[in-house]
């Protein structure tokens, strides 16, 4: 896959992020929304409208998965005299049916922080965890042609849907884009949510890149001006 697709997905998915985070707190009554300001040398998060060091407790995977498991780990998080809890959401969980979104569990999170003083930084599993397709929805899992998969050099097919399906991409930025939204409605006020991750961790597993035909058709491709003038600069 070219450096040159691969960014241009990032950016889409990031420019959404963007949007709807600076969009969602133009209206409301409250601080701008949470935010990264330089003073001389020093980059500050800004969280209404004052610095906000984050003192932060990750929760594992799926622990956000069930509010029941969660309910004995809040007090647990405030006893560490912890500021900030970061959470996933997974794919899987938010869009069950396609086009059908859930934020039951999103509700639950951001309920239980404020009652316990925390904000909360969400950790997006999408398309990949740790190179993998584990969260996503099982629409997603079932449907290889439609979101097809990396193959490994010997031929073997994995789990991991290929960075280089448009479907997937734009599947996974339209619940991205959903669970933004949505936050926006229910915590624009409230600022308990103070950053998101986008994506996590691209890779493939078992080997050094996807081998499938579509995949190899990119890799012969010359090599991007754009990303030879990129390498230049930096």
């Amino acid at each position: 896959m070219s450096r040159k697709m691969i960014v241009s997905i990032r950016k889409k998915i990031l420019y959404i992020a963007i949007i709807l985070f600076a969009g969602s707190y133009s209206h409301a009554q409250s601080a701008k929304p949470p935010h990264l300001e330089k003073h001389n040398d020093a980059t500050q998060l800004i969280v209404n409208g004052k610095p906000f060091l984050v003192l932060g407790g990750e929760l594992h995977n799926s622990s956000s998965s069930s509010m029941t498991y969660m309910q004995p780990l809040w007090q647990s998080l405030q006893q560490q005299h912890l500021n900030t809890v970061l959470a996933a959401v997974s794919w899987e969980l938010t869009e069950p049916q396609e086009n059908k979104f859930d934020f039951t569990l999103v509700d639950g999170i951001l309920e239980n922080a404020r009652k316990y003083h925390l904000k909360v930084i969400l950790l997006w599993f999408g398309s990949w965890k740790n190179g993998l397709s584990h969260y996503v929805p099982v629409w997603v899992k079932k449907d290889y042609k439609r979101f097809p998969r990396i193959r490994l050099q010997n031929g073997k097919s994995t789990e991991t849907i290929t960075a280089l399906s448009k479907e997937a991409a734009a599947a996974d930025a339209k619940a991205f884009a959903a669970l933004l939204r949505h936050v926006k409605e229910v915590d624009a006020r409230e600022q308990t949510v103070i950053m998101a991750q986008i994506e996590n961790e691209v890779g493939v597993i078992g080997g050094t890149r996807d081998h499938s035909a579509m995949a190899d058709e990119e890799f012969a491709k010359p090599v991007p001006a754009e990303l030879i003038k990129w390498f230049a600069e930096i």
